[in-house]
């Protein structure tokens, strides 16, 4: 390795220019086929500039591939480029010394040796790993007379003596690193730079250089800041948009392909939601969950139109044979998905594509592989669940694989309960008295056999309520059946313990089902209704299912998984005999999700 590189020295230094020029476009031509690196860069670029297209970023990625195999050889002819480089702002720097500040962009070890040509000026680094390597370059930074600092210790001797010391910002982030904002992404920030400056009271300067054309460069030297007034992590942050400014006008000039992202304390989930008011809160549900970790999490809700059974189909078919390799082509989308949706999802980024229900799995497939995110589906998809990243499947699917998590019920996550709870009270002008509640669906199949259970179950409820003195809440949901609410209103009004009612199809309210729910002691539901008995099991409220007719498939399996959770009540409901207990559902679902979320990290 060490003398390899020594010969390919020796070569590059005889040849012409141009043609150096020619090596160097050719090494970034090949690393731009490590799909690896290409990944990771196309990924950072989109996660920082969201409203550019594909098109453009890739070519982003290709020029700062090309600009980084030109630097490799720029490196290693420094003195035959000299000349070519046009330094702004050196009479910025004053006399004493302090903290030079640099990313890595552009050709920097020729920046470092230019500057190290210009001014009183050494550079902080660590030494590398590989002995061989590292030996060439102490060498070949010797040669053109730059002196490295490998300890604090060296360097603050040096700031002393009145040099100019250049460390980075984005590299080598130590364990107790700051996080601070670069991009809108909040990243582990190395904090040695502002460190050192704050303790020996030293200016800082920014320094940026970007390639002109060919193997011509400009370095620019920022005014200083004054690191009196500032804390370490504002002067981060300030260093850190200076850097985004610069960026912004010169974005293939940065190594993109450096895992700066890796380690940010952010995620992107975009939400892709199939128009179903019960899926999209499932969704949220789970993004709930997903900002219970040690995470700013940022999203966006994105609703894709329902297509017909055979466009469906086709983006089965498509979602099946993504991959990695289709990463920013999006080219299914282009021909499929709806203008107003596609617009949307082309000028957002994600790092997780979210989605409930099997209209939408393989549009999140699709969109996943597009954005390079990770994909994750709730509900049983069409699509096979290899194919994606984590699932979320109720155990009456009876379905799963390697990466799912089976959970009980649907999945729900009780939220803004006290503020609910009190709207509710104050709304309907609820007292202080002991009350239950009832929340009720519609027929699914039997509606001669649920309409005559529905009236046996309401006197026998209304009685109950008398002989335990129970004030009444009623509700029925936006899919009850006419003849269902008619049935409730003629039972109910005038009933006098009757308390609230309220029938959503005429009018409803966002507080109703957890006002009701948290004020009562206990909580009877239409067994039909998979999600408002999940939604109150998570509320840790002893639920009671009414059996109101014969359940088959899914629901059977369903009811049927709850048996230790909840209390059943079948014709000729005797509510006295039950035993109202609490359920672990909740919980239990909860800690599978999250033990799951942190392997998707």
């Amino acid at each position: 390795m060490y003398y390899l590189a020594k010969f390919i020295q020796k070569i590059l230094e005889k040849l012409p220019l141009t043609l150096c020029l020619a090596i160097g476009n050719s090494i970034g031509f090949f690393l731009c086929l490590n799909r690896k690196k290409w990944e990771i860069s196309f990924k950072n670029v989109k996660s920082v500039f969201e409203q550019k297209t594909n098109r453009e970023i890739k070519t982003i990625v290709r020029h700062s591939f090309r600009n980084f195999g030109l630097s490799l050889i720029e490196s290693l002819i420094a003195k035959r480029l000299y000349r070519r480089i046009e330094l702004k702002g050196k009479e910025n720097v004053a006399p004493g010394g302090g903290i030079l500040v640099a990313i890595h962009e552009g050709s920097w070890e020729l920046y470092n040796f230019f500057i190290a040509k210009e001014l009183k000026y050494k550079m902080f680094a660590k030494e590398q790993k590989q002995k061989k390597f590292d030996k060439f370059l102490s060498e070949l930074r010797g040669r053109y007379s730059l002196e490295v600092c490998f300890t604090i210790k060296k360097a603050i001797k040096a700031l002393y003596e009145g040099f100019l010391i250049g460390m980075v910002i984005d590299h080598g982030a130590e364990d107790n690193a700051l996080n601070v904002d670069f991009f809108s992404h909040s990243v582990p920030t190395p904090k040695g730079a502002v460190y050192l400056a704050k303790k020996l009271n030293k200016k800082i300067y920014p320094c940026f250089g970007y390639r002109k054309k060919g193997l011509s460069h400009v370095i620019e030297i920022g005014k200083p800041i004054d690191t009196g007034n500032m804390d370490e992590h504002e002067l981060l942050t300030e260093l850190n948009k200076t850097y985004e400014g610069y960026l912004k006008e010169y974005p293939w000039e940065y190594l993109w392909f450096y895992k700066r992202f890796k380690r940010k304390k952010d995620i992107d989930i975009l939400i892709l939601s199939d128009g179903k008011a019960g899926h999209l809160k499932q969704s949220q549900a789970l993004l709930s969950i997903f900002k219970e970790e040690d995470l700013k999490v940022k999203n966006r809700v994105i609703e894709v139109k329902a297509t017909g059974k055979i466009v469906r189909f086709i983006y089965e078919v498509c979602a099946f044979f993504t991959g990695k390799h289709c990463l920013g082509c999006g080219s299914c989308l282009n021909h499929l998905a709806d203008r107003e949706a596609l617009r949307k999802i082309k000028e957002t980024t994600a790092d997780i594509v979210l989605s409930t229900g099997s209209s939408v799995a393989s549009i999140n497939r699709i969109v996943a592989s597009t954005l390079g995110a990770k994909s994750v589906v709730i509900l049983r998809p069409n699509t096979p669940l290899r194919k994606f990243d984590l699932s979320i499947i109720p155990s009456h699917d009876r379905i799963s694989a390697k990466d799912s998590v089976i959970i009980k019920g649907a999945l729900s996550y009780p939220e803004n309960i006290k503020e609910k709870t009190e709207n509710c009270r104050k709304f309907f002008n609820l007292d202080s008295s002991r009350k239950i509640s009832f929340f009720c669906g519609g027929h699914l199949s039997d509606k001669k056999t649920y309409m005559e259970n529905m009236q046996l179950f309401l006197k026998k409820l209304k009685k109950f309520s008398s002989m335990k003195n129970f004030k009444l809440l009623v509700s029925t949901s936006r899919r009850s059946q006419k003849e269902v609410e008619e049935l409730i209103e003629k039972e109910l009004y005038g009933f006098k313990n009757l308390e609230a009612i309220v029938i959503p199809t005429k009018e409803n309210y966002d507080f109703v089902f957890e006002g009701f729910v948290n004020l009562s002691e206990i909580v009877f539901v239409s067994s039909e209704s998979i999600s408002m008995i999940s939604e109150v099991l998570a509320f840790k409220k002893p639920c009671v299912c009414v059996l109101l007719e014969k359940y088959m498939d899914k629901h059977k399996v369903f009811l049927q998984s709850l048996e230790k959770d909840v209390n059943f009540i079948d014709n000729p409901y005797n509510i006295d005999e039950i035993k109202p207990t609490t359920s672990s559902v909740f919980e239990d679902n909860r800690t599978l999700i999250k033990q799951a979320i942190r392997r998707l990290f």
